[in-house]
């Protein structure tokens, strides 16, 4: 019989207000000093209309699944001018325009706070 509890499905909103993406590569020394908080932050918004996406810029083929993402929701000229890792750009999903970038400087509770100055503003 097929076990249907080994999967999760994850609803997103399909027109997100907010899009909140993580660059990330495994080998970012930020990316690690950052830790868990794209996931905390993700789990606090769970309920938002809140689009959370991490574009993994890691090597050449997850690089390619980040491009093919960013072009998905339409911030592939976000990604060509971030070509970095180790931070996380809150975008307005209407405008695609980059509201504020989270560093390892934040901690989760200013993340958390800017998303909502945005989110609830």
């Amino acid at each position: 019989m097929f076990d249907q509890t080994a999967f999760k499905t994850v609803e997103k909103p399909v027109n997100p207000d907010y899009l909140v993406v993580k660059f990330h590569a495994d080998w970012c020394g930020n990316c690690k000093a950052m830790g868990s908080s794209f996931e905390d932050l993700q789990d606090k918004f769970k309920d938002d209309n809140i689009e959370f996406v991490k574009l993994d810029l890691t090597d050449k083929e997850t690089t390619a699944k980040a491009e093919s993402k960013a072009r998905q929701i339409g911030i592939s000229d976000i990604l060509n001018d971030n070509r970095k890792t180790g931070f996380i750009l809150i975008i307005d999903n209407t405008s695609k325009k980059v509201l504020y970038k989270l560093t390892k400087n934040n901690d989760i509770d200013a993340m958390e706070d800017k998303v909502r100055e945005f989110y609830e503003g």
